[in-house]
């Protein structure tokens, strides 16, 4: 079995906060293993055979049954991740300021059109990068990230993708778990 992350979109469906251990149990219904949740933002890494879409697939389900909703959860291989991790185009700024930079873990790749309509937001130092997968980074400089034009009315699905995003700091304890689950074997 391999190593897979699976990212919640919201840890609030249905009007309910996502708690980690239900979260755990939901991967564990679709025969998730060794399941670990890092940080209570909806990130679970585990061991699986089944394919990242299935576990897409399964997990929304599990997820409606359980809240009465569905949330969208983008899942990774430990190879797609490490290779998300290496792409990134903002190493300097990952390291100046992990939290201002947000990583997308795509499902379906982020369209040329929705990448040029991220680019037209931008505002000062913000940049926008997409990988060669598909996923995308966003560095937000010095700046308020409240004030960013960028997520204001920012919708993946209006822009044609299904993802989430975690910032750099998340992205790096995620592979960390990985590394320390890949040394279980």
């Amino acid at each position: 079995m391999s190593l897979k992350i699976a990212l919640m979109r919201s840890i609030v469906i249905n009007g309910q906060r996502v708690k980690m251990a239900d979260a755990r149990a939901l991967a564990e219904q679709v025969g998730g293993t060794d399941v670990q949740s890092i940080i209570a933002t909806g990130n679970l890494v585990f061991r699986s055979s089944k394919a990242p879409r299935t576990l897409e697939r399964e997990l929304e389900a599990a997820c409606e049954a359980f809240y009465g909703r569905a949330t969208e959860i983008v899942v990774k291989t430990d190879a797609q991740w490490r290779s998300l991790l290496a792409a990134n185009p903002f190493g300097t700024e990952a390291v100046q300021a992990p939290a201002r930079l947000l990583v997308w873990a795509m499902r379906t790749p982020l369209p040329d059109a929705g990448l040029e309509q991220l680019k037209r937001r931008s505002i000062g130092e913000e940049l926008i990068e997409r990988t060669v997968d598909g996923d995308f980074y966003i560095w937000f400089g010095r700046g308020n990230i409240s004030a960013s034009k960028i997520p204001a009315g920012f919708g993946l699905k209006a822009l044609g993708a299904v993802g989430t995003n975690r910032n750099w700091n998340t992205a790096l304890k995620i592979a960390r778990a990985l590394d320390e689950m890949a040394g279980w074997c």
